[in-house]
């Protein structure tokens, strides 16, 4: 894999700035459009997949597209694949930017300071992390047992933040470190970077449901049910927990800076 995308960076940018710039947006445009229709974004969402997605590609060129456009794809495709039934609504403009953000500063750092590799395995770890995340809780859902809470270790109900699974957590470890794989195919890399972005990603997944036990503001209907909402059909839930500004898209963008960070010392420390 590593030869193509090394053949493609090297087209890419051998191309004239204006003409470069030119094919980057029709990747950009089209790339957005399928997602669109295959309902994988909403019209926001568009809006900042093309941003982040556009930085990723000037900066990370075709090698930093494919890991960006795989977790994007990969996690909405399996999504879909075990909620068949489920209404997809596309991922949201907050949802996309807490996502694709943490990555997106990365790669921005890594061409502006003199730790370019650092930062660049950093921008891997955020994706991996997002990656490990997603997939931790759509596969976690499988499990025939309630998740038990990441603090407490009392059994929660699905769909609220802070539980964990053992198959979502393998699930999560698994996805991270097929994101390391991938960097390596790509980028290219050593046996240590690929160990530190696999566990950087994993330690950010689990740092995210942490967050969604304890910061993360969590609601209770008047029929006594758990939500993430703080409005429902026009009528108010109480806050049983959590701050009200932290919600899921908070707590993503968090994590994603966590597994930024870990990456970033481990990288520069080992």
């Amino acid at each position: 894999m590593r030869s193509w995308t090394l053949f493609l960076d090297s087209l890419l940018l051998s191309l004239p700035f204006p003409l470069r710039i030119i094919l980057i947006l029709l990747v950009m445009g089209v790339s957005a459009l399928i997602a669109w229709k295959m309902r994988f974004l909403t019209k926001s969402g568009i809006l900042a997949a093309a941003v982040l997605g556009f930085i990723v590609m000037y900066l990370g060129s075709v090698s930093g597209l494919v890991l960006f456009l795989f977790f994007f794809l990969s996690s909405s495709a399996i999504s879909h694949i075990i909620h068949p039934d489920k209404e997809r609504k596309g991922r949201r403009l907050a949802q996309v930017v807490a996502n694709g953000a943490p990555a997106a500063i990365a790669l921005i750092l890594s061409h502006l300071s003199l730790y370019q590799e650092a930062f660049l395995i950093a921008f891997a770890s955020c994706i991996a992390e997002a990656e490990a995340d997603t997939l931790s809780g759509e596969i976690g859902s499988l499990s025939h047992q309630d998740p038990v809470s990441i603090v407490t270790l009392t059994r929660v109900p699905k769909g609220i933040s802070g539980g964990v699974t053992v198959l979502g957590l393998a699930a999560g470890a698994i996805s991270s470190f097929v994101i390391a794989l991938l960097f390596m195919g790509t980028f290219g890399c050593s046996f240590s970077s690929l160990v530190i972005i696999a566990s950087s990603g994993f330690l950010g997944s689990v740092f995210d449901s942490f967050l969604g036990a304890t910061l993360q503001a969590a609601y209770r209907r008047k029929d006594g049910t758990l939500t993430e909402e703080e409005y429902e059909n026009g009528e108010k839930n109480e806050r049983t927990r959590g701050i009200r500004w932290i919600d899921n898209d908070a707590v993503n963008f968090l994590s994603g800076l966590l597994a930024f960070s870990i990456s970033s010392v481990m990288s520069l420390v080992l």
